[in-house]
């Protein structure tokens, strides 16, 4: 087969040359064919042109063209064809039947000139005839597109949107608006749409992304809707910027993840829309399983008939709240195991309408704490009880033989029975006193028990607090003079009154001088009643000063504890419960006061009780 072309007018021809064989694959293919479909001279010969360049919906008019071109040997006509990138071009086509000298059909003949940009010229026109001031009206940016996917028309809100100007955009590729990693998939989204218009959102579900001039990137929303006109099929694009609404998002969804609970997000359906980590967590479902779902699915089987109603309940009278006060609520896991939870529900006004916002806990520790608390506070009850008893019971079984050891002991010494030798008096002393001890730290743990248990009986009355003094060092004095101890008691020269229970103050300052005079080897004790003047009204400030061993630093703060003794060589041979400071604090605190120390080791200690009020 000759072709009728020589190879200089073959090259240099500035539109696409392509010969065609009878039963349509490609015989010649120049390199302005090369150029506008972007398929080498190798990989278009010996291929069919309909599956090369024709797109799907063209097909059957490039048939009839050829059929045309046999009856009429030339025709002309307009359409679009298909570069290797899946992109549209406009081509004005001119198709001849070369025939042999006998009139067979050798091969058609057909020149294809881009006429792209002439055809985005003319739809622009018509375009911005038919729908200027219309579109310009709309508060969106709006990008119009014919099917090559050239950009026919823009108004005033997309220049500001992308930065470019009108003339800047006509005619430009639609892909020019988008970021890089966005196009190639952009084509073959085109594409498709153009194969089945209609109004849509696109790319639901997707982040979609537009290109400033600059080069900086932003999060769009856009709208496509078909448009018929007499140049074709358009494709008319709203687009919004929804940074403000990203940022929005993005801090409420960082919000939700900062927060310590489970939190999901439900519509008025009772779909969830939003979960945060702590809930897939929490739930044991991952986060994809979770939106769309109903919220019931968190719920356990024998409450989820009620529940529905609940929620409805909610979303016509929405206002914070706890859910079902009062109640046990339990979720449901992923794997069926329940649980107990709390839970907080917040109505949650947006653009889409009303949503609730749950606040969800698992309580489960807290539930075991509380009822792990419930059994400890009654075994403590039980044992409180049980040693009120004991003491109560105890208290005269062992009271009663040791005032008899006593009072037989005394009437020993008296030696009203008869005569003793000084062997028997010195071990009847010893016997003596070691009763009355023990005596002492029975009645010292028994006030104890009391005290714990709130059960010590307080009798307040109008006391005289000078006399009280007297009498504690009335009863102290011996003990001092036996030691040698100079023994001296500093009190107001007026009668000092004030209302307080007689019998505990009594023992406080028996406690504290008592004390002093044990652990004082040489030297004094001193017992004081001062008055003082303070914000909430006078104190009374009972103060022991003596001169004895003092207290080290490291025993000082566990001085006031029950069964507390000082470590120290010349204290452990001194008899002791280690009850009377304790028991003494204690008191002090039943009378609205507080005991005070300071005390330097190796010099000696003073002991204060302040007691406040009128």
């Amino acid at each position: 087969m000759t072709l009728e072309l020589t190879d200089k007018l073959w090259a240099q021809n500035p539109d696409a040359l392509i010969a065609i064989s009878p039963d349509g694959n490609i015989l010649h293919w120049n390199p302005a064919a090369e150029t506008i479909f972007g398929y080498r001279q190798d990989e278009a010969l010996g291929k069919s042109i309909l599956d090369l360049v024709v797109p799907k919906d063209c097909i059957e008019e490039e048939k009839q063209i050829q059929t045309e071109a046999l009856r009429r040997d030339l025709t002309v006509y307009e359409s679009v064809r298909r570069r290797k990138d899946g992109t549209l071009v406009h081509v004005s086509v001119s198709t001849k039947a070369v025939r042999d000298a006998q009139g067979t059909l050798e091969y058609f003949l057909s020149n294809k000139k881009d006429v792209t940009h002439l055809k985005v010229l003319r739809d622009a026109k018509l375009v911005e005839a038919r729908f200027h001031d219309l579109l310009e009206s709309t508060p969106d940016a709006i990008v119009m597109v014919n099917v090559t996917g050239r950009i026919v028309l823009v108004n005033s809100q997309a220049e500001k949107m992308f930065g470019h100007q009108r003339v800047e955009l006509l005619g430009q590729p639609v892909e020019v608006l988008l970021p890089n990693r966005f196009r190639s998939a952009h084509l073959a989204h085109r594409g498709g749409y153009f194969e089945q218009p209609r109004a849509r959102t696109m790319g639901a579900g997707l982040e979609l992304f537009g290109l400033r001039k600059g080069g900086g990137e932003f999060p769009v929303e856009i709208s496509l809707s078909p448009l018929k006109t007499e140049e074709g099929t358009m494709v008319m694009s709203a687009i919004r910027d929804i940074s403000d609404r990203k940022k929005a998002n993005q801090k409420f969804k960082d919000l939700l993840e900062s927060a310590p609970d489970a939190m999901v997000i439900v519509n008025r359906d009772g779909e969830m829309v939003l979960a945060n980590s702590q809930a897939v967590h929490l739930f044991g479902w991952s986060r994809e399983e979770l939106l769309g779902q109903k919220i019931e699915i968190l719920v356990p089987e024998r409450f989820r008939s009620k529940h529905p109603g609940h929620r409805f309940g909610f979303f016509d009278q929405p206002r914070a709240r706890s859910m079902g006060a009062g109640l046990e609520l339990y979720g449901l896991r992923k794997d069926s195991t329940e649980f107990p939870v709390e839970i907080s529900l917040s109505p949650l006004e947006t653009e889409e309408g009303l949503f609730v916002s749950s606040a969800i806990r698992d309580v489960t520790e807290r539930k075991l704490s509380e009822q792990t608390l419930r059994d400890k506070n009654i075994e403590l009850e039980n044992a409180a009880l049980a040693k009120d008893r004991f003491f109560a019971s105890m208290s005269h079984e062992l009271r009663t033989p040791l005032n008899a050891i006593i009072g037989f002991t005394g009437t020993l010494l008296m030696r009203l029975p008869g005569p003793l030798t000084p062997e028997q008096d010195k071990q009847l002393l010893i016997v003596q006193k070691g009763a009355r001890h023990l005596l002492s730290l029975i009645n010292d743990m028994l006030d104890l028990a009391k005290l714990g248990a709130n059960k010590l009986e307080l009798k307040f009355e109008t006391v005289d607090c000078n006399s009280v003094l007297e009498e504690v060092a009335a009863t102290l004095r011996p003990d001092a003079e036996k030691k040698g101890l100079n023994f001296t008691v500093s009190l107001p020269d007026q009668p000092v009154m004030r209302r307080t229970d007689r019998r505990a103050l009594s023992q406080i300052i028996i406690n504290l001088t008592g004390n002093a005079i044990k652990f004082t080897e040489r030297g004094q004790v001193c017992l004081r009643l001062e008055q003082r003047t303070a914000v909430d009204g006078n104190v009374l400030a009972f103060s022991v000063e003596d001169t004895g061993p003092g207290i080290a630093l490291q025993d000082q703060d566990r001085l006031f504890e029950a069964f507390s003794r000082v470590d120290a060589t010349d204290r452990r041979k001194l008899e002791g419960s280690g009850l009377g400071l304790h028991l003494s604090r204690k008191l002090a605190e039943q009378l609205g006061g507080r005991i005070t120390f300071k005390s330097e080791f190796g010099k000696g200690s003073k002991f204060t009780f302040e007691l406040s009020g009128d």
